[in-house]
């Protein structure tokens, strides 16, 4: 039998048309492990109320690499986060119709996107195989999910999150808001000129359709927070979006407010000996970590060492 999938339908029909027969509440059993609709968003650890997160990663299987991050970190992470860490839920997120095989042993943490027009959304001529589809399950998983946490991190499968860090830094801030450590301050329109995305024979034929557009910057898309508030506002103006850009320049056009984080995050490239990226990963500098075009080999080297190391729990 097919493992089940966490489709939209799915998810929905739980969130909010699931009775229960014992008490009359509307509740998740367990589509995913500790979701309730009757549950406070913020998550209570003895006495301590504590922000509930949701990470969303963007999944692919087309690179050999990918299907190694999926079988290995990805799987140890959401395993681990299932079953120690009652306040964050992982789901990697699918583009319609993507086979499930990979996917078979967390299947619970999956959300594939149930949009299967992506014509509708982008005009197949400035379609790329990243454009329309990242945006389109991003702005998905936010429809699903955007009333059942108070903080959301977008990220894709070649990051590295030690999970406990993340936690502690995501608790230590007041407030959350959209931000991540790699920021295009105030230059989202002149990064759009210089990348050629302006022009008659373009999407966007002139800057001037973006003057109803709040935003001039954008958060790189390896890595970046969301709260509540923007991701249900993304949600509602999700009809306004632009799909026919970069997904991380498309939301920074939706978002006025941001904020860059200093140290939350860093680059190891490829070129490096296995011995220094492991020692990079390990360092408390920073708690999200990108592993920049690893070879499959490379990545297998690196999660060898670092599999049984509590660094990324």
């Amino acid at each position: 039998m097919a493992p089940p999938v966490l489709l939209a339908r799915t998810i929905s029909t739980f969130f909010m048309d699931r009775q229960d027969d014992v008490s009359g509440k509307n509740c998740l059993d367990r589509v995913h492990g500790r979701l309730h609709v009757d549950e406070p968003a913020i998550q209570t650890v003895g006495n301590e109320f504590m922000k509930k997160i949701a990470i969303l990663v963007i999944a692919a299987i087309n690179k050999p690499v990918y299907v190694h991050y999926i079988k290995s970190y990805w799987t140890a992470v959401i395993r681990h986060t299932n079953a120690q860490k009652p306040n964050i839920d992982v789901y990697l997120l699918l583009e319609n119709g993507m086979a499930m095989e990979v996917f078979k042993d967390i299947a619970d943490n999956v959300i594939m996107d149930e949009n299967s027009d992506l014509d509708a959304l982008c005009d197949p001529e400035f379609q790329t195989p990243l454009i329309p589809g990242i945006l389109s399950k991003t702005i998905f998983a936010l429809e699903v999910l955007h009333d059942r946490y108070d903080v959301f991190f977008r990220t894709n499968l070649s990051s590295m999150i030690k999970i406990s860090a993340f936690e502690e830094f995501v608790e230590s801030r007041e407030s959350i808001c959209y931000s991540g450590a790699w920021t295009w301050t105030d230059s989202l329109r002149k990064d759009l000129v210089h990348h050629g995305k302006i022009g008659p024979e373009k999407s966007i034929k002139s800057l001037e359709e973006l003057d109803d557009y709040e935003g001039n910057t954008f958060v790189s898309g390896a890595g970046y927070f969301l709260n509540s508030d923007e991701a249900r506002s993304l949600v509602e103006k999700r009809d306004r979006i632009r799909y026919d850009i970069a997904d991380d320049v498309s939301v920074g056009l939706m978002l006025r407010r941001h904020e860059q984080l200093d140290r939350f995050s860093a680059i190891v490239t490829h070129d490096k000996p296995p011995d220094d990226i492991v020692a990079t990963i390990r360092s408390p500098e920073a708690c999200h970590i990108r592993l920049e075009y690893f070879p499959p080999r490379l990545a297998r080297a690196v999660w060898y060492e670092l599999r049984d190391d509590p660094v990324w729990r």
